[in-house]
């Protein structure tokens, strides 16, 4: 690739009127990471790379109750956020949720580790660092090590490279790659999910484990695939099958300050 960046956005516009495993994929990870930052009570939430059109910041925005947000969010993008112009500095959303432009997290991040020192609870990295290169991949990652306290938590989901990466990724991590770069920069594994997978890979991967559990919830699988389409199913039995789906989310745990 002759390029260090891909500044390629997810468009909300992009997906009106039809559905798409690869837009339904995030939305349900904006859910879950709303629900994860509730039920861990992370209070400050960074997100280096929030996109253009924001779906997390805009999540928040419209919970029902400050019980469902956190204290503070700071949401960094490459390209321009026509939502940060909606955030009126005199609202207490703009006090809580702010958002920057134009903003190179792998070559500023310095700046903020000065501004914030490690002051956030948890950072989101939703689909990343895929669009940069390798060695970008690890400086930032090396600042969102920067930003948070040992114990600090990073959700991050990339597409799990296959042998064929899509044309507006820079570099698309296998499993063991991806592993082995996070516990470099200090991020030991906690979790790992599947956000998205064929019908035929999860029947490969069921026809492979003995779970019962797994079993039986196939053949309901089966029986929604008569109702609904393999786009919206894609996302369902994914999180039970990471080693089988295009695309995962991790939760790491900073171990180690890098710096130190």
């Amino acid at each position: 690739m002759d390029r260090d960046f891909d500044t390629t956005a997810l468009r909300e516009s992009l997906f009106e009127g039809r559905l798409h495993r690869d837009y339904l994929a995030h939305v349900f990870r904006w859910g879950w990471a709303t629900r994860y930052i509730n039920d861990s009570k992370a209070k400050r939430v960074l997100e280096p790379g929030c996109g253009a059109d924001a779906q997390l910041a805009r999540t928040f925005v419209r919970l029902p109750g400050p019980n469902f947000r956190p204290e503070y969010y700071l949401g960094l993008d490459l390209n321009s956020i026509p939502f940060a112009k909606k955030m009126r500095p005199d609202t207490v959303f703009a006090r809580k949720i702010q958002l920057r432009e134009k903003f190179n997290f792998v070559e500023r991040w310095r700046e903020l580790s000065v501004e914030f020192g490690q002051s956030f609870d948890l950072a989101v990295s939703f689909e990343v660092i895929e669009h940069m290169t390798l060695e970008h991949g690890h400086e930032y990652l090396a600042g969102i090590n920067a930003l948070l306290p040992v114990g600090g938590t990073l959700i991050l989901s990339t597409p799990v490279f296959n042998g064929s990466a899509a044309k507006n990724h820079v570099h698309e991590y296998t499993v063991g790659e991806l592993d082995q770069l996070m516990l470099s920069c200090g991020f030991e594994h906690v979790d790992r999910f599947g956000t998205f997978a064929s019908f035929n890979d999860i029947k490969r991967a069921v026809k492979e484990s003995s779970d019962p559990v797994k079993l039986s919830m196939f053949e309901a699988y089966e029986r929604a695939r008569q109702f609904y389409g393999d786009e919206v199913l894609a996302c369902f039995l994914a999180p039970l099958f990471p080693d089988h789906s295009r695309n995962n989310v991790w939760i790491r745990k900073k171990s180690t300050d890098i710096f130190r």
